[in-house]
């Protein structure tokens, strides 16, 4: 199908939200109806035409750089790492499950693991999908794997619910949510000489109540850093799958369309590039990179049954983020990004790039944000080794305050509140 006719098609079914992706400054004068400017648009001329404002930076292969993030606040208190569907904030302090109903300015603990003290009782992440069922991983930084559990509704104990072989359930990629589906993966460092690697996919179908091992790439080469998984993706218009792997010789992209029982690979292993972040848009699949150059990889579908023919149908680079020029090594890589999807269609992404620490003197953490995969913009960007960024959480909806947490839960508890720009309209 035409990628014209695609959208154009999307766009009946779902309102005014999807024409209006992605627009430029200039197109929102076009675009805008009466909104109760001094001026309604019903008495201007047709023939007149609207005064150009300034050109925006950014586009052609760059993300626009003319919207901010409208910051109410920072601050370093604590690691937050989920919100649910009703705005609670969920965070990991040790062996404890904390929770905040203020948006992280204060919190109480609501549940803490037995051994005190010991790393393997340390809280990794925590989910909390649709079902509200509370999901909490715990270890995995050692020789033996992480453990999944489910908290009891009263708080009083939890349930084993898997214990991966080795790895852990990392808060900055590796889990997607998407009503009663729940996928998860493991991270860690490879140990080639005892043959443990964190690969295994784990999926729930039933709001987090019980998990089962849906994917566990087998090793390829030890001529790479690791062998891991890097992200998952559950995509709703495909009912598909996504599973990114890493690094290098070891590198593939997978996806399933019957929930894991059977699997397709993108090409060869080795044959894309690394990445962190898979995200699903309705008309295309983005990647966030994990490499030079930094930024995002798209492939644009004809439609929610379409499939890739190979790691060339990924645009490399689609969007790239400005770094150092003069530097051939990878600063800055994605982190784990936030989906909202709305029941008329609309979609909205958030995806953080914090500096890899590999690199002694990248310092940036950037937000990209895109509500077609396509046009994408760079929401907020700061400059210091100080602060990596690695979550986001919220906002909750396209509509209403927009509120979003943008954390550094991995190293320095850094959190920026504030308030998504309406870039769309």
């Amino acid at each position: 199908m035409d990628r014209r006719k695609f959208i154009g098609l999307a766009a009946a079914t779902a309102g005014t939200g999807v024409a209006l992706a992605g627009c430029t400054a200039d197109d929102e004068a076009e675009e805008r109806t009466d909104t109760g400017d001094d001026e309604p648009a019903a008495e201007e001329s047709a023939s007149e035409v609207p005064e150009e404002g300034p050109e925006p930076e950014g586009g052609d292969g760059r993300p626009y750089t003319h919207y901010d993030l409208d910051v109410h606040d920072e601050r370093s208190v604590g690691r937050p790492v989920w919100i649910d569907k009703d705005g609670r904030v969920y965070g990991r302090s040790g062996p404890r499950v904390v929770v905040s109903d203020d948006w992280w300015e204060t919190t109480e603990t609501l549940y803490s693991f037995e051994e005190e003290g010991t790393t393997e009782e340390y809280v990794q992440m925590v989910v909390v999908p649709d079902s509200g069922r509370i999901i909490a991983s715990t270890g995995g930084r050692g020789e033996t794997g992480g453990t999944v559990h489910l908290l009891d509704e009263d708080l009083e104990g939890s349930e084993t619910l898997y214990q991966f072989d080795y790895g852990r359930m990392s808060n900055e990629f590796g889990h997607a949510v998407h009503e009663d589906v729940v996928v998860i993966s493991c991270y860690g460092m490879s140990d080639y000489e005892a043959n443990r690697h964190a690969n295994e996919v784990i999926l729930s179908t039933d709001g987090g109540e019980s998990f089962d091992l849906i994917l566990e790439p087998e090793l390829v080469t030890t001529d790479a850093a690791n062998h891991h998984i890097h992200d998952v993706e559950y995509d709703p218009h495909a009912e598909r799958i996504w599973v990114a792997v890493g690094d290098h010789g070891n590198s593939q992209l997978y996806w399933s369309d019957d929930l894991g029982d059977s699997w397709s690979e993108i090409d060869d292993r080795g044959a894309i590039t690394m990445v962190t972040q898979v995200a699903a848009f309705e008309d295309c699949v983005v990647l966030g990179t994990d490499g030079v150059p930094e930024g995002i990889m798209r492939w644009e579908r004809d439609g929610p049954d379409d499939e890739p023919e190979g790691a060339d149908d990924f645009v490399r680079v689609h969007v790239q983020i400005d770094t150092d020029p003069d530097d051939d090594v990878m600063e800055l890589y994605a982190r784990r990004r936030w989906h909202v999807r709305e029941d008329d269609g609309r979609e909205l992404c958030l995806m953080p790039f914090g500096y890899s620490t590999m690199h002694d003197t990248a310092e940036d953490s950037v937000l990209l944000a895109s509500v077609d995969g396509d046009e994408w913009y760079e929401l907020h960007r700061t400059q210091t080794r100080e602060i990596l960024l690695t979550n986001v959480m919220g906002p909750l909806s396209m509509d209403g305050d927009r509120r979003t947490l943008v954390s550094d839960s991995n190293q320095g508890a850094h959190q920026i509140d504030a308030t998504v720009p309406e870039f769309w309209t």
